[in-house]
């Protein structure tokens, strides 16, 4: 079995947003609609400033709590460490929005559902590449099968200067002398995540209803959560 993963090497990324967009027309996104985000970053000391970009989405963790709070059963990891939303069992509560680490995922108003990356398991599946790796100009981005030691992933992440994001699926080449808090942080599993789902979302469930309950404790949650971490592009010291 596959272990997928993406890599980006910062030091190719020309912040041309190619991916972001290439990612929305394969998925019927809305302009304010994107799985793919690409930020800014200044960073040094004047009058040695430095300005790079780097890529952020779905980080695919190994232990995704976004799926240990999803009341049915929606989201699931795949054996080929790709998290996935089944569409037609998401009820629209954002509990997994809420619970995800990264801020990754986006709420579709329209379909009253969850939506985000999936590495485009579907055009995975059609032996086509993401839609990202496939439109990148600067060849940033590298994806492939982490378990395939002939994989040109598996060949790039062995190189010095690599950094995997622990707990993810996802590795990152910065530039030289871009912080480490620049980029995401490695996977953490929220406190308040277990205990949501082992207390309070079988009592809402069981009280009001599955839909009903989904989306009076997400808002619960929402007061309770501390939303995603910005990161600082300071220099180290």
């Amino acid at each position: 079995m596959a272990r997928f993963a993406m890599l980006v090497d910062l030091r190719r990324c020309v912040g041309c947003q190619a991916c972001t967009v290439a990612c929305q027309q394969q998925w019927g996104l809305e302009p304010e609609q994107r799985f793919t985000k690409v930020e800014s970053v200044e960073y040094g000391q004047f009058p040695q400033v430095s300005r790079r970009f780097v890529t952020t989405q779905c980080m695919h963790c190994d232990n995704p709590p976004c799926q240990e709070v999803c009341p049915t059963g929606a989201t699931y990891k795949r054996q080929d460490g790709i998290v996935v939303i089944d569409e037609d069992k998401c009820v629209g509560c954002q509990y997994c929005l809420t619970a995800c680490p990264y801020g990754a995922r986006t709420y579709n108003e329209k379909r009253s559902i969850v939506q985000k990356c999936s590495f485009c398991a579907v055009r995975l599946g059609a032996g086509q590449e993401p839609a990202c790796v496939n439109t990148c100009l600067g060849q940033a981005r590298i994806f492939g099968d982490l378990d395939d030691p002939k994989s040109a992933i598996a060949k790039a992440s062995s190189q010095p200067g690599v950094l995997k994001v622990k707990g993810t699926a996802m590795l990152y080449i910065p530039p030289k002398g871009l912080a480490r808090n620049a980029l995401p942080a490695d996977a953490s599993f929220p406190g308040y995540v277990s205990a949501w789902k082992e207390v309070v979302q079988p009592v809402g469930k069981t009280l009001l209803g599955l839909t009903t309950g989904a989306v009076l404790l997400s808002l619960m949650m929402n007061t309770v959560s501390p939303g995603p971490k910005e990161e600082s592009s300071d220099e180290e010291n």
